[in-house]
């Protein structure tokens, strides 16, 4: 009887499958799917029933895929035209400003002009009565 049993005995390695990304990225994906017959197909991803396919490095509803670009158009025109409010506000502002400077500069001219008649008005009553 051997001091060592079967169970100890090495274990054979399996055989390793060809890896074919480095294939992929010196020859493309084109060349590995026809010397591997691979078929790199859309990817697409099921959840219950939520579908959703992965293109042009985002993932789109597969049946409401038309709904979902519109989405994304409507939210960029939504950035644009918040960003035109924005700038209407701030121009808005600041026309509003220029006015009130401007109101002030009058109202003070005014009252400066009238300062000068109503003291002139009194230099020249105090002329007349001398």
């Amino acid at each position: 009887m051997p001091l060592f049993s079967s169970k100890f005995s090495v274990k054979t390695i399996p055989v390793r499958r060809q890896d074919t990304s480095v294939i992929k990225s010196e020859f493309g994906s084109e060349y590995a799917a026809k010397e591997f017959s691979l078929d790199m197909g859309q990817l697409m991803l099921k959840l219950g029933d939520f579908e959703v396919a992965f293109e042009d490095g985002q993932w789109i509803p597969g049946k409401a895929g038309s709904t979902h670009k519109d989405n994304i158009r409507l939210k960029k025109e939504l950035e644009r035209l918040e960003e035109e409010n924005n700038m209407l506000r701030l121009k808005f502002e600041i026309l509003l400003d220029m006015l009130t400077d401007k109101t002030v500069e009058a109202e003070h001219q005014a009252e400066i002009q009238r300062a000068q008649s109503t003291g002139s008005l009194k230099a020249k009553h105090k002329k007349q009565k001398w």
